[in-house]
């Protein structure tokens, strides 16, 4: 994945917590807040897992047991 990419999927997952701290400020129902954190939550999920994928495929056997590290951190 090419750096603008990450870029603009961290721009939009920005603009969606400013949405959320909008509709706190407005005191918008808990069951909509929840709802758009879930979605926030998905999106940088989703952007965990491509650049994992991504230094998976770009990665050598040398630095593989380095990733396997930061994975299992991630997943506590």
């Amino acid at each position: 994945m090419e750096i603008q990419k990450i870029q603009n999927r961290l721009k939009r997952i920005e603009g969606q917590v400013r949405g959320v701290e909008n509709m706190v400020s407005l005191l918008r129902p808990a069951d909509e807040i929840i709802i758009q954190l879930s979605a926030i939550k998905s999106a940088v999920n989703s952007l965990l897992f491509e650049i994992v994928d991504q230094e998976i495929d770009q990665t050598n056997f040398e630095k593989l047991d380095e990733l396997k590290k930061t994975l299992k951190r991630l997943a506590k």
